[in-house]
């Protein structure tokens, strides 16, 4: 098995860094970045395995640009086609959370919220909690449109760890049994 995570890509990792610290990321720029950083994991982190027969595991994907981006103003249909190129995915688990469930186990975990995780880009509010539950709800509004859209099964992670990892496991091994009963596609 293989792990790759968003945002990760040595190639943009020092651009995006220095662009959200001085606070210089346009929804487009970021839109942009995160693409390109894609394309490089896809690339060199995620087709090598997959055509080497091992699994990937992807801390968000294209979905996450999808809500994200959109969330922020840029047009969905212009970032699905941005990501046209993706493989898509035999599996894609969303981790639904409520916005407060959220923001209890960031503030848990640290001292404030980040500048673009609460959108204070988007001028949404002067009240960094205020403005990251009125973007985190966008998010989370285009999340469910792609549920239905890409077919990804949804977990409650409102729960515990426990049952959310219990949950996540059902589903793994119900795509895994059924992906045993698949013949391979023929090249005739």
């Amino acid at each position: 098995m293989f792990v790759t995570e968003w945002n990760s890509s040595a190639l943009v990792k020092a651009a995006t860094k220095a662009g959200k610290k001085k606070a210089t990321l346009t929804p487009m720029t970021f839109s942009l970045l995160h693409a390109t950083d894609f394309a490089d994991r896809l690339l060199y982190n995620i087709v090598p395995p997959l055509k080497a027969g091992m699994i990937v595991l992807a801390d968000r994907y294209t979905y996450t640009a999808f809500a994200r981006d959109a969330a922020r103003g840029v047009d969905p249909r212009w970032v699905r086609e941005l990501y046209s190129f993706a493989v898509r995915p035999d599996l894609t688990v969303y981790f639904r959370v409520p916005i407060d469930v959220s923001l209890d186990r960031l503030l848990a975990r640290r001292v404030k919220l980040k500048f673009y995780e609460a959108g204070m880009d988007l001028g949404l509010s002067g009240n960094v909690v205020e403005s990251f539950r009125l973007f985190q709800s966008r998010v989370l509004e285009e999340y469910e449109k792609t549920v239905g859209e890409f077919d990804l099964k949804v977990v409650d992670a409102s729960g515990s760890i426990t049952s959310q990892q219990r949950d996540l496991r059902r589903l793994v091994a119900e795509y895994l049994e059924g992906s045993s009963d698949r013949q391979p596609e023929s090249d005739e």
